[in-house]
Formats: C-alpha cells, sequence, structure tokens
C-alpha cells in the first residue's frame, strides 16, 4: 500500500491510499487521531488520485460540517439522534458545493 495524500482534518487523518497490486483504485480512509494504530474506515474509492484527493478534501468539509451541526462518524455513517443517518457514500459519490453539503445535513 501506498499513501498518496495525508489531510489532518479536526480529530481524523484523512488519507488517499493506493494498493500495491492494484493501480487504478484509490482508497479514501478516515482514522480518529485517538486510536492511531488502528488501520481505519475506507468510506469511498476512486478510479484516479485526482479524484481521490478532491473527495478526500469534501470529506474533510463534510466533516467539519457535519461535527459543528451534531453529527458523528459511527462506520460508514454521519449519525445523529433523532435524524436520520446520512451515509458517507452519498456525500462523496460526487462533488458537492458547500450549499449542497448544508442543504445535505438540513435534510436529513
Amino acid at each position: 500500500m501506498t499513501v498518496r495524500y495525508v489531510l489532518n482534518c479536526y480529530n481524523t487523518t484523512i488519507t488517499v491510499k493506493q494498493e500495491d497490486d492494484s493501480l487504478g483504485q484509490y482508497d479514501v480512509n478516515i482514522q480518529s487521531n485517538n486510536s492511531p494504530f488502528g488501520s481505519g474506515n475506507t468510506l469511498f474509492s476512486a478510479h484516479s488520485e485526482e479524484q481521490a484527493v478532491r473527495i478526500a478534501n469534501q470529506l474533510c468539509s463534510f466533516y467539519a460540517l457535519a461535527r459543528e451541526n451534531g453529527y458523528y462518524l459511527k462506520g460508514k455513517a454521519f449519525t445523529k439522534p433523532d435524524r436520520r443517518d446520512i451515509l458517507a457514500e452519498e456525500v462523496l459519490s460526487f462533488e458537492r458545493s458547500n450549499e449542497d453539503m448544508h442543504a445535505l445535513l438540513a435534510g436529513a
């Protein structure tokens, strides 16, 4: 595995990793800084490094916004009591503006 990109975000580290035997897949992974020895959680796979880096940055933006609105990441979903879960794949499946991210949180 080769780490292609690292982003410190809130209380997590977001990485883009490429498996050595998978030249066409880049995994966007998030790991809590509170458990640095864990392997983290792969939330999305992209077909290019550029796409994966954009998605990693979008994940950081959404994660920070979600935290400000009372959500936390549990597994592969953003969770808040009395609100529907927002799957990470739903957030990351295409590029979203800040307004889109706010609307997604408001509509949950």
